[in-house]
């Protein structure tokens, strides 16, 4: 699962990376039951992110199928960005209501509707939206010192991501794990994250070759 329609392996390989981790569920009912809140306070910070990421997906034994490696940006309201370098290019915007899926060696780019596409990538975990995650999940959580992990476990079973760990370190947005309904896991490590750095719009721009195949 990579954030690609190879990797956006959260609902499309990251329509499938893009949200992690080993958490210890053992927390006070009163901080369990105000999780929710507590991730959307952290998250309503978070006005735009900018990480490299080391991305890998593992099947149900544990084996590594793929390690991928590139770069994502992230802006409120709805300007998201993931670049995988290896062990292919692909280039993934979300610009609103559109989500451009566009695999540069291959090139080709396809369009999907956000809802369509998006599912429970990053772009929505980021968003700090509580209320349409909680529509999908159950949401708890565990602090720890400066540590924060949380767990969305999905209400659906047919629901494509049945687990998502997210871990912040001083707030910082540090990794995700995501578990489908295959059964596999995807772990996503965020190195040297940016919160709420000026991001160039030029960043969120697809600039596409004239002969690029276009697949709606």
């Amino acid at each position: 699962m990579s954030f690609t329609s190879k990797s956006l392996s959260f609902s499309l390989k990251a329509s499938q990376s893009l949200i992690a981790l080993y958490l210890l569920m053992f927390c006070s009912s009163g901080w369990a039951q105000t999780a929710e809140q507590n991730l959307g306070a952290l998250l309503q910070t978070y006005h735009s992110l900018s990480a490299k990421f080391v991305e890998t997906t593992e099947d149900t034994h544990g084996q590594v199928l793929q390690k991928t490696l590139g770069d994502m940006a992230f802006q409120k309201p709805s300007l998201f960005r993931w670049y995988t370098q290896t062990p292919s290019r692909q280039l993934i915007i979300n610009q609103g209501d559109k989500l451009a899926i566009y695999d540069v060696d291959l090139e080709q780019v396809t369009y999907k509707n956000v809802d369509e596409g998006q599912g429970a990538t990053p772009a929505i975990l980021l968003s700090g939206d509580i209320a349409a995650l909680k529509k999908q999940y159950t949401i708890t959580g565990t602090v720890k010192g400066k540590s924060q992990s949380y767990r969305l476990m999905a209400k659906d079973e047919d629901n494509e991501f049945k687990q998502i760990d997210l871990r912040f370190d001083n707030e910082v947005l540090i990794s995700m794990i995501i578990s489908n309904n295959m059964d596999q896991i995807t772990r996503i490590q965020f190195q040297n994250p940016k919160i709420n750095s000026s991001l160039e719009p030029n960043l969120f721009a697809l600039n596409l070759p004239a002969d690029v195949d276009v697949v709606q």
